[in-house]
Formats: C-alpha cells, sequence, structure tokens
C-alpha cells in the first residue's frame, strides 16, 4: 500500500497515466528498465509496477508468473510435460534460463522479497518455480492501486521454445515478473505448461532497453526516446498503452525496413517495421506484402488496427524455435531463404502471427484454460485470408504443378489425429501436444468454417465483427462467442456448439448401398387368373426401383443435403436432418441410378473422410463371374491350410 508521504508524487502519476480516453481498462501500469549482459545472456531488470484491484472485494495476496524458471531444470512443469522438446526443437542442456528475484519491496513500504514463495495451483508439482505468490502486510481495497518495486535477473536459456539467444540473436519475451489476473474473486495464474501460452491484464508499459550500440532492438511498442551511453551501449525507450505483454529483440545482424501504411476504410494508420536477419533478406518483399495483406483482411473483416506500429520479427534459421509466436504489436514469422515463390509457409506465418494481435493481442481470452478463442479463430481467419490473396486452390502450395489450399491441409491435420479429446478444454489437459494442436488450432478452425457454410458467409462475418467489436479490450470466455452467434443468426445453436466443441466424437457420413432393380410386368396368380411372360400385361418401356441409403458413421450429426443424378441427367436433391443411423430413399423411374453425392456443395468441411461422401452405381457382376472369383478365393484359403 502507499503511504500518505508520496501521495502528491502518485496523484501527479496517475494522471500522466489514465488522464485520457483508453481503449482498455488499466489493470496494471509497468515502468521497466532492462539491460541486456550479452556475456551472461541475460537482462538484469527494475520494474516498477502499479496494480489496480478492479474487483469489489479486498486482494491480501499477489500472484505472478515467473516464466523463464520454467527452463531452470528438468523438473519444471513444462520439462516434464515436453521432455525438452517444443514444436521440433530441443532443449540445450547447457543453457538453462531461470529468473530470480533480487527484491520486491512495496513502494513507500516493506520489503517483501523473504515471504516469497512459490505455489503450483495446477499440478502440484514442488519443484516447479513459474508462479510466486506475496501475501500482503494489508489487503489492497477494491478500486485501488499497490505499487511495487522489483529488481529481477533473468537468464536467458538457448531458444527452443519461443524466448532465449541463439550466439548474438535474442528473443526476449515472458521475462519480467508479471502479475497474474485477479477474476472472480481469485487469482487466474496458471503454471508455464508445454502446451499453454499466456493470459494477462491490459494497462500500460514503458520499458528502457540498454544494449550493446550495434545491436538492432525490435519491441512491443513504438520507440520514444534513444540515447547514447557514450561507453558502447544505447538506450532505447518504448511505450505502449492498452496491451497486456511486453516482448523485445536485440540482433546486430538484423536490416531494418520501416514503411508506413494507411487504409482508408476502415481507418488504419500505423508503421511497418520490418526486422530481417541477413541470411533471410530474399523474404523482405513476401515478408512485407503478406504483412499488408494480413493489416487490410484482419482491418476490414473485424476491426481498425489500432496501435500505431507492427513490427515483424525474422530470426536466424538456427533460432527458430522462436519464429512463429505473437506478441502485442510484435511477432515473429518463420522462413528459410530457399523456399520458392508459390511453397507459401513464409506469409501464411505472417499472416496467422500478425492475426493473433487481434484474437490474442485486442480480444485477451485465457489461452490456458480456453487456447481454441484464440489459436481457433486465428486459424479460421488464416485460412479465409490466405484463400482471399493466394487462390482457393492453392493457398499453401502453388507450384510445380502442385496446389494445396490451407483449409484443405487443416482437414488432412484433423482426420489424421484420433478423436481422444474435444476442442473445449484446458490446454495442458490434452492427451498430447498434438491433440492440443489440432483440437485448438484445425478443428476449431474447420468447425467455425462449417458453422460458417450452414450460416451463410455474410451472417458469419457479422457474428465474428461483432464478437471482435463487443469483446475487444476485453477478457471473453467460450460462451461469449456461443452468445454472439446465437444473437446475430437468430437461431439456437446449441446443438451445434454442444456436439462439436464439447464432444471428442467425429461427424462422418457416407453413401451406403445402391440398387437399380428392374420392376418385371406382372405373373402369376391375379383375382383368380393365371398371368404369364406370354400373356401377362406387355411393357414397351422398363421401369426401375431405385434405392438409396446414407449411412451417419461418426457419433455426431449434422443436416445433410444429398444429390442423386440418374442416367439421363436428373437430379433430385433430398435433405436429412442427420440424426439417424441411416436413412433410405426410393424412386421409381425409367431411368437407373448414376450416382450419388453427399454434400454436393462442399459445406460441412468438418466430416472427416469425404472420399465416402460420393459413389457412382455399378450393377452387380455377371453371376459366372463372380462365382469362378468365388472359387479360386476358396482354393487359395484351402492352399494357405498346407502352407508351414
Amino acid at each position: 500500500m502507499v503511504k500518505k508521504s508520496g501521495l502528491i508524487i502518485l496523484v501527479l502519476f496517475f494522471l500522466s497515466s489514465y488522464g485520457y480516453a483508453a481503449l482498455s481498462k488499466h489493470i496494471v501500469d509497468y515502468r521497466i528498465k532492462a539491460k541486456l549482459l550479452t556475456e551472461e545472456k541475460a537482462v538484469e531488470g527494475q520494474e516498477t509496477l502499479t496494480w489496480l484491484n478492479d474487483s469489489s472485494i479486498p486482494v491480501s495476496e499477489l500472484q505472478f508468473h515467473l516464466y523463464l524458471n520454467a527452463f531452470k531444470n528438468n523438473r519444471s512443469t513444462f520439462m516434464r510435460e515436453s521432455g525438452g522438446t517444443h514444436r521440433g526443437f530441443e532443449l540445450d542442456e547447457d543453457e538453462w534460463g531461470f529468473i530470480d528475484i533480487k527484491s520486491f519491496k512495496i513502494k513507500y513500504g516493506p520489503d517483501l522479497t523473504s515471504t516469497i514463495e512459490y505455489i503450483q495451483p495446477d499440478d502440484g508439482n514442488e519443484e516447479d518455480r513459474t508462479v510466486m505468490r506475496i501475501v500482503l502486510p494489508e489487503p489492497v481495497p477494491p478500486d485501488q492501486r499497490i505499487i511495487l518495486d522489483i529488481e529481477f535477473f533473468a537468464k536467458l536459456p538457448r531458444v527452443f521454445a519461443r524466448s532465449g539467444f541463439y550466439d548474438d540473436f535474442y528473443m526476449i519475451a515472458q521475462w519480467f515478473p508479471k502479475i497474474g489476473v485477479f477474476q472472480d474473486g481469485q487469482w487466474n495464474c496458471h503454471q508455464y505448461h508445454a502446451n499453454s501460452e499466456f493470459f494477462a491484464d491490459f494497462g500500460i508499459f514503458e520499458v528502457e532497453i540498454t544494449v550493446p550500440e550495434e545491436y538492432i532492438v525490435g519491441s512491443t511498442g513504438k520507440r520514444i526516446k534513444e540515447s547514447s551511453g557514450g561507453d558502447g551501449i544505447k538506450t532505447y525507450t518504448y511505450y505502449q498503452e492498452d496491451v497486456h505483454d511486453f516482448a523485445w529483440t536485440a540482433c546486430p545482424d538484423f536490416v531494418e525496413f520501416k514503411e508506413k501504411y494507411t487504409l482508408d476504410d476502415p481507418r488504419v494508420n500505423t508503421e511497418i517495421i520490418l526486422l530481417v536477419h541477413r541470411s533471410h533478406l530474399n523474404l523482405k518483399e513476401r515478408y512485407l506484402s503478406s504483412l499488408k495483406n494480413g493489416l487490410e483482411f484482419y482491418s476490414r473483416n473485424y476491426g481498425a488496427y489500432p496501435y500505431e506500429t507492427i513490427t515483424l520479427v525474422d530470426p536466424p534459421i538456427k533460432a527458430s524455435g522462436a519464429g512463429g509466436m505473437e506478441y502485442p504489436t510484435l511477432f515473429t514469422t518463420m522462413g528459410f531463404s530457399f523456399l520458392p515463390e508459390g511453397i507459401y509457409l513464409p506469409e501464411m506465418v505472417t499472416i496467422h502471427e500478425f492475426g493473433h494481435g487481434y484474437w490474442y493481442g485486442i480480444v485477451a481470452s485465457n489461452e490456458f484454460e480456453e487456447p481454441w478463442l484464440d489459436e481457433g479463430i486465428n486459424s479460421y481467419s488464416e485460412a479465409k485470408a490466405m484463400a482471399k490473396y493466394y487462390g482457393e486452390e492453392g493457398s499453401m502450395i502453388n507450384w510445380a504443378g502442385i496446389k494445396l489450399s490451407d483449409i484443405l491441409l487443416q482437414r488432412f491435420q484433423v482426420a489424421a489425429v484420433s478423436k481422444l479429446d474435444p476442442i473445449l478444454k484446458k490446454s495442458w489437459e490434452f492427451y498430447s501436444g498434438g491433440s492440443y494442436g489440432v483440437n485448438s488450432y484445425q478443428k476449431a478452425s474447420i468447425t467455425l468454417l462449417t458453422l460458417e457454410n450452414y450460416l451463410g458467409e455474410e451472417v458469419m462475418a457479422e457474428v465474428t465483427r461483432t464478437y471482435y467489436d463487443r469483446w475487444k479490450f476485453k477478457h471473453p470466455k467460450t460462451q461469449d462467442f456461443f452468445d454472439v452467434a446465437e444473437e446475430v443468426s437468430g437461431e439456437d445453436l446449441g446443438w451445434f456448439f454442444s456436439q462439436f466443441f464439447k464432444s471428442p466424437d467425429t461427424l462422418d457420413y457416407a453413401v451406403g448401398t445402391l440398387s437399380s432393380r428392374e420392376i418385371k410386368p406382372p405373373i402369376g396368380i391375379f383375382n383368380g387368373e393365371l398371368k404369364t411372360e406370354e400373356n401377362g400385361d406387355s411393357r414397351d418401356n422398363k421401369v426401375y426401383e431405385n434405392e438409396v441409403t446414407i449411412v451417419r458413421k461418426g457419433e455426431l450429426y449434422f443436416p445433410q443435403e444429398i444429390l442423386i443424378t440418374f442416367e439421363d441427367g436428373q437430379e433430385i436433391r433430398e435433405t436429412w436432418d442427420g440424426k439417424n443411423r441411416w436413412v433410405r430413399y426410393t424412386y421409381t423411374k425409367p431411368q437407373k441410378l448414376k450416382s450419388v453425392q453427399i454434400d454436393p456443395d462442399n459445406r460441412i468441411i468438418l466430416d472427416i473422410d469425404h472420399l465416402n461422401n460420393y459413389k457412382v452405381y455399378k450393377p452387380k457382376k455377371d453371376f459366372s463371374i463372380k462365382t469362378a472369383l468365388g472359387c479360386m478365393f476358396n482354393f487359395q484359403n484351402l492352399l494357405s491350410l498346407f502352407s508351414f
């Protein structure tokens, strides 16, 4: 708590910080001084944190994330879950990372360093040190603030999972003591897990970064000041409001490119900053073009990009573990200098990671507990953006005659993973990293694409726009998205959400049996009279009884449309609610069946096996051929009895 002796200073401080129309409610205010120690591969930091108790109850303790302690030893929860491997990159056991709290004080109050306690709210692993608790000498009352002075030392690991160094490249993320979110009367402050990402409150960051003068620096926010120490070092000051995290990078081998970007509808005015590693300079234009595409697509489909800067970071190939990650107003992409035009990996990663600035950065859902709200919605947005700018059929690969779309690739990934988890699950509770990834990213994406095809593109566009606009700079939950979808569409979608988000089961419909049997003229005894082929009714044209069955193979159901085509080209479209295990359709016509197709307009992207959605009618083979094949099969079985 704050003593009265500092009241005047604090009043001036708050007036300068909060006296404007903010986009978010500023729960936190971080003022950090960071010095990069290149010899030690570490950051020395001083942090002044102002935290607002936005709840209706007094808060008697504070909880903080100490993410870098995930890399402290092989007994942390992150290391136990990951086995020291993340997205294919491995731990260097000679370069561990950690964060030490040197001093923790209440401004104008007591030193609480000795009271630091490590807790493990998720798994009880006593050797995990990624969450700490401080019990306060007196509670923070509702609507009041506390100011803390913290000194820390952050040793960086050799990068394999987002944050760290490789030679003289530094990606410094999740590097400072970061307070959790006090929500619903308790702290939401999870441990660092192998599959989890992050959750924090909005506020203000002002960070001074001191580095050797030959280093090129990029950071969250806008550079507002730079100065030279005259001893081979430089200090850069960055400032950003309405964000919930802060990351930065430094490397002497970056080549910096800057370009203003504007958009009239909606109004966007920002500065693009590219930090391209010298080894990837041939990718610069591809990065720039795809980032502009991302800015345009997300701004026009969801809302105008609100910040003054956007910084793209291109790590060197040996630091690829830092690639493909998002932070407010800054993200890391991924590319290789040998990639030809038409293999759109750099474009996809750039658009995807920029898009996280919306679904993680601005709409700040809890990625620990509901990862699909960011990863899934963003993968859906990415697929639509890639189709728009790079073509629907070849939005991932359009090279050497090979075409592969982003959406088709996502479908392959979903079909390849067993049904062990639903989409809705805490990030660390999935069966495996693969199950977490597919359900949170690809399955959630194609589920939303299927919902779009069901509701219509215009309605779904209004759903996502409304969700973004209503929940930007807030902390929405899954039910908030569901509520917006039902409100905008005017439909009860409980049947959809309960199945496809809460169940691990699959959606799979198949064409079952097809038959076309000629209806013979009546022969036999009718009304006491014998009719034969000679004296019975004559028929100039044949008539066929055509029968089609459609089978629900998966456990989930979805309304279906079936296209039945006959030999003369006539088509019939049937609709079925899809709830029963099968349905049969019968048609008496002078034509035979030709083919049957489920979902002819390819609306149900979530169906895991589209190969069984189409079947051509083939009459049964001649009996003599069938008999001969059967005899051959039986003879082979007989011979196998004598094979020892």
